[in-house]
């Protein structure tokens, strides 16, 4: 049944298709939701920014977590099925990563904008991250479904549970309680969730403790500052990638300094310079 549903999304096919929701997929991808959270947390909103970052490692870590659990194989390679960008789907297919960040960054802008045109818009992009994946021949519909349903509830969930938890001590109960599914999600995309869900904790502790930076300042020093951000966690991700063995435990350091850095470490030498 959903292998028909698929054949039926890819059979209206044409280039200009292929090429948008190549686009559109690309929404729910680190490419497009580091340099996000940077512009949010760096110059526009540093509580949302937060708590916008708290909700989507949070999701990464359950989405991980579940997909090592289910352990479910994706469609590509099954009859009448194409695949395009093959290289976004790692790991396995149940529930959508792409889908559930897009629930959980369309709940988190819906719950904390409180502006109808931008819930909207947020709405509009995760149905369509969700579409992308069946167009792309990459997931199952109910990966995708799933997937923006277990985002729009960790969205929720955060949002109720900030409000009654210190944050600092919420952060550490997640990280608590999913520790043990270290001893079933073991995959390359866990790891990677684990190690930027604690360095957003470090991060997040030592920009409270020592930093306190503002998100006040003029169009340029905020442009400058996003610019050589975003430089330096590129350089952190693609440039340790090359000089680092490819295993788990780099993997871990690699992703756990992309969130500290970005975090904690990046707003004490922005603030030092007085970017």
């Amino acid at each position: 049944m959903e292998l028909e549903i698929l054949r039926a999304i890819q059979s209206i096919h044409t280039p200009f298709l292929d090429a948008f929701f190549e686009g559109i997929t690309m929404l729910g991808e680190e490419i497009f939701i580091v340099p996000l959270l940077a512009v949010i947390f760096w110059t526009l909103d540093k509580k949302f920014g937060e708590v916008l970052a708290f909700t989507l490692f949070t999701s990464l870590l359950f989405n991980n977590s579940l997909k090592d659990l289910f352990f479910l194989e994706r469609p590509i390679g099954q009859e009448g099925i194409r695949t395009i960008r093959p290289e976004t789907a790692t790991g396995k297919s149940f529930p959508s990563g792409h889908s559930q960040n897009a629930g959980a960054t369309a709940g988190a802008f819906a719950i904390n904008m409180k502006n109808r045109a931008v819930t909207i818009i947020a709405m509009t992009l995760m149905v369509l991250i969700g579409l992308s994946r069946l167009y792309l021949g990459v997931h199952y519909p109910k990966d995708a479904i799933v997937g923006i349903l277990l985002g729009l509830l960790v969205a929720y969930a955060v949002s109720k549970l900030i409000r009654k938890f210190e944050p600092m001590k919420l952060y550490l109960i997640v990280l608590v309680l999913f520790i043990p599914a270290l001893f079933f999600a073991d995959s390359g995309d866990f790891i990677k969730a684990l190690a930027s869900y604690i360095g957003f904790v470090l991060g997040i502790y030592m920009e409270k403790k020592l930093v306190n930076f503002s998100t006040e300042g003029t169009l340029l020093r905020k442009v400058l500052r996003v610019l050589l951000g975003v430089i330096l966690i590129l350089f952190i991700k693609v440039g340790l990638e090359k000089i680092f063995l490819d295993t788990l435990i780099f993997d871990f350091i690699r992703y756990f300094m992309i969130t500290f850095v970005a975090i904690g470490l990046y707003p004490w030498i922005f603030k030092k310079i007085r970017l």
